[in-house]
C-alpha cells in the first residue's frame, strides 16, 4: 500500500481522480492539499471537503496556494464551471465554514519528513504547492518516494495554448522550481492522456448502472461530467470527456501498466508564445537526467481498474478499442517518445 497526498486544483477531471484513489486498496490518502488553478483555492476547497464527505474520507484537507508563484491567476471556468464541478455545489448552495486558509505546503512538508520514501505526491494542478514545499525542506522532498505529475506536453499540441498543458501554463515557474530542486518526478503528459477518451454513451451507460455510488455523489459526478462533456463537444467535437487526472492517479496504483522513459525536463517560463512549453532531452547519459516521462500505458487494464472502482462495472475489450482509443497526432508528430 503506498501513502499518498494528492495536490489538487479540483475540477471534474479531479474529482473523478480523488473517487479513484479513494477507493483503490492499492492506495492509502493521506491528505487532501488544494492550489488555485482550474477555478480559485477557495472553490477547490470546497470541492475536496464535498468530496470528503460524500466518501466518507478520515484525512485533512488542506488549502494551499492562491496565487501562482510570479504571476496572475488563469482559471479555466469554462471547461470545469465556475465552482469546479459544473456548477453543482454552487446550484445546491453547498458551502462549508468549518475550513480556513491553511499552509499547505508546510503540511506536506511534515508528512515527508514523517513518511520519507513511503510518501508520494499525485499533482494534479499546478505545483505552486509544491514549490513552496520544496523551498521550505528541500532535503525532506529529496527524500519522499517521488511525484507523479499529471502535466506537460512534449510534442504535438497544448489544450491551454499552442505548446502549453493547462497545469505548467498556470504556474511554469513553480515547475521550473521543482525541476531544478532534485526532487523525483514522473510526468504523465497530454501525449498519453489524449489517448485515451471516454465516449458520453460509455460514461452514461456506466452511471446509470451504477450501485457504487451513493445518490448524491452520482447526482455530483452526473452534473459535473455533463458540463465538462458539453466544454469538449463544443471546442474539439469530441462527444465524451478525457481521464487526464485519473490516469495519473493509476501510474501511482500501479506503474507497471506504464511505459517511462528518462528525460531531462525543462520548462520556459519566459517565453511570450511559449510560457508554460515542455521540453524533454532524451539523451539521458549520467547525470543528465531529472525525470521520467510516461510515453505508454496498457490502456486495458486501466480502462478496467477505473470502471471498477467507479461504478462497480466492466468495458469489453473490444468496445475500448474501438471506443476509448484514439490517435492523438498524425504521423507527422512521431518521435522518441512515441
Amino acid at each position: 500500500m503506498t501513502r499518498i497526498i494528492v495536490d489538487t486544483d479540483a475540477g471534474v477531471d479531479d474529482a473523478l481522480a480523488i473517487i479513484y484513489a479513494a477507493h483503490s486498496p492499492e492506495l492509502l490518502l493521506e491528505m487532501i492539499t488544494t492550489v488555485s488553478g482550474n477555478v480559485p483555492v477557495e472553490e477547490v476547497t470546497q470541492n475536496a471537503l464535498l468530496l470528503k464527505r460524500l466518501l466518507s474520507l478520515d484525512l485533512d484537507v488542506k488549502s494551499g496556494a492562491s496565487l501562482p508563484l510570479k504571476r496572475q491567476l488563469v482559471t479555466a471556468p469554462e471547461v470545469h464551471g465556475g465552482d469546479g464541478l459544473g456548477g453543482y455545489r454552487i446550484g445546491n448552495n453547498i458551502h462549508f465554514k468549518d475550513w480556513r486558509t491553511d499552509d499547505a505546503a508546510e503540511k506536506i512538508v511534515e508528512s515527508a519528513r514523517r513518511l520519507g520514501r513511503k510518501l508520494k505526491i499525485v499533482s494534479i494542478g499546478p505545483m505552486t504547492n509544491l514549490a513552496y514545499a520544496v523551498a521550505n525542506d528541500g532535503d525532506a522532498m529529496r527524500k519522499i518516494g517521488g511525484i507523479v505529475q499529471m502535466g506537460g506536453v512534449f510534442h504535438g499540441y497544448g489544450n491551454t495554448t499552442t505548446f502549453t498543458e493547462f497545469n505548467m501554463y498556470v504556474d511554469p515557474d513553480a515547475a521550473d522550481f521543482v525541476l531544478k530542486s532534485g526532487v523525483k518526478l514522473d510526468f504523465v503528459p497530454l501525449d498519453l492522456t489524449e489517448k485515451i477518451f471516454m465516449p458520453r454513451n460509455i460514461l452514461t451507460s456506466l452511471l446509470n448502472s451504477t450501485r457504487k455510488m451513493s445518490g448524491e455523489l452520482k447526482t455530483l459526478v452526473t452534473q459535473s461530467l455533463s458540463y465538462y462533456m458539453a466544454y469538449h463537444r463544443h471546442t474539439d467535437g469530441l462527444d465524451g470527456c478525457f481521464l487526464h487526472d485519473p490516469i495519473a492517479v493509476a501510474a501511482v496504483v500501479n506503474p507497471a501498466w506504464f511505459k517511462f522513459v528518462d528525460a531531462f525536463v525543462s520548462v520556459e517560463t519566459s517565453g511570450i508564445l511559449t510560457s508554460g512549453m515542455t521540453l524533454a532531452d532524451l539523451r539521458t547519459g549520467k547525470g543528465r537526467s531529472n525525470s521520467r516521462i510516461a510515453t505508454g500505458i496498457d490502456a486495458r487494464l486501466f480502462l478496467d481498474d477505473f470502471a471498477r472502482k467507479l461504478f462497480g462495472r466492466t468495458i469489453s475489450a473490444r468496445v475500448m478499442k474501438k471506443d476509448c482509443m484514439r490517435d492523438r497526432f498524425g504521423p507527422e508528430f512521431s518521435n522518441a517518445l512515441q
